[in-house]
């Protein structure tokens, strides 16, 4: 359950939080991967996120909300890894549907993304 909080968190904030705040669900060392694009580390994922905000695709002033399912998480110890299907939203329509394949790894305040690949 840790584990789907954390994928369901990150979905939340992605909508409706700070920047701050969902850097409070990555590793230090992340690494964000999609459509030709990876950032690697915290900060460079945040600026990432933060430029996918400006593009009004995500944010509290977009309008826009994420929608996880098909959650699959598989634990190894300190590691995770999970699958999900997600699709971008608005009050007209469907924005974007993709894939998330994530892992993650237990930190001292618990479970964090270590690795993120964003399909289409």
């Amino acid at each position: 359950m840790e584990l789907t909080n954390v994928l369901a968190a990150f979905a939340r904030l992605a909508d409706e939080g700070t920047l701050a705040e969902l850097g409070t669900l990555f590793a230090e060392d992340v690494e964000w991967s999609m459509t030709g694009t990876t950032w690697r580390g915290r900060a460079e994922v945040l600026a990432g996120l933060g430029s996918m905000r400006e593009l009004g695709h995500a944010g509290p002033d977009s309008g826009n909300r994420h929608v996880l399912t098909n959650q699959e998480v598989y634990v190894d110890g300190d590691r995770a890894t999970a699958r999900s299907y997600f699709l971008l939203v608005n009050s007209e329509r469907i924005l974007a549907i993709g894939a998330y394949q994530d892992e993650l790894v237990r930190a001292q305040d618990g479970w964090v993304i270590a690795r993120r690949e964003v399909r289409a």
